[in-house]
């Protein structure tokens, strides 16, 4: 509504002043421009300048009305210029800031990275002296279960050449029992006599080593 209004305005202002003097074009213009409403201003002075193109103060308003609006859009250009040079700024600001952030991800999934490998390491390290101890242990039990195989092995040989010798003297014995005439049976009581008579002679000298000696008498 306000818009139609100044438009209304401007269009009455132009035809009125086709109708004024250049002295009262010039005042009809400059209350416009006073009013900062320059296309108003302008308009006035523009049909005024075709009735009256010598009129220096319509020239000058005109004049006026022409640099300000240069000045306006050389500020316009200047305004335009910084809000180009705060938005790179600001863009300049972001990218930057987004890199620093970037940095700091990567940095930190490096960080969870190798933390990650560290511990897959002291794990496989475990796992690999858990390994090494279970080797070791089955080595050792190898080791012992071969040297009991071992030593089994040669008892059982052992045992089979003292039988194998059993079995070779027995005849040569039976034989030589047969050449004094003397039955198994009899040889037999006679080894048992023999033993007994060890024994009786062994405890004999058992009891004179307990006796003290005499003093008196001589070691011999």
């Amino acid at each position: 509504m306000r818009t139609l209004f100044t438009t209304v305005t401007f269009f009455l202002a132009v035809l009125s002043a086709s109708a004024q003097s250049a002295e009262e074009s010039f005042h009809s213009a400059s209350r416009f421009f006073i009013a900062e409403q320059d296309p108003q201003a302008k308009g006035i002075l523009d049909e005024a300048l075709k009735k009256y193109p010598d009129d220096q103060k319509l020239k000058d308003l005109r004049n006026q009305i022409k640099e300000k609006e240069k000045q306006k859009e050389k500020e316009q250009d200047q305004e335009k210029k910084e809000q180009d040079q705060e938005k790179k700024d600001q863009e300049q600001k972001d990218k930057e800031k987004k890199e620093e952030q970037d940095k700091k991800d990567q940095e930190q999934k490096d960080k969870q990275n190798k933390e990650q490998q560290d511990k897959e390491q002291q794990e496989k390290e475990k796992q690999d002296k858990e390994q090494q101890q279970k080797d070791q242990q089955s080595k050792e039990e190898k080791e012992k279960k071969d040297q009991q195989q071992q030593q089994q092995q040669q008892e059982q040989e052992q045992k089979e050449n003292e039988q194998k010798n059993k079995n070779q003297n027995t005849p040569q014995l039976s034989e030589k029992l047969q050449q004094m005439k003397i039955s198994e049976e009899k040889a037999k009581m006679i080894l048992e006599a023999m033993k007994n008579q060890e024994i009786q002679y062994l405890q004999q000298n058992k009891r004179k080593a307990t006796k003290p000696k005499d003093k008196n008498k001589p070691d011999w």
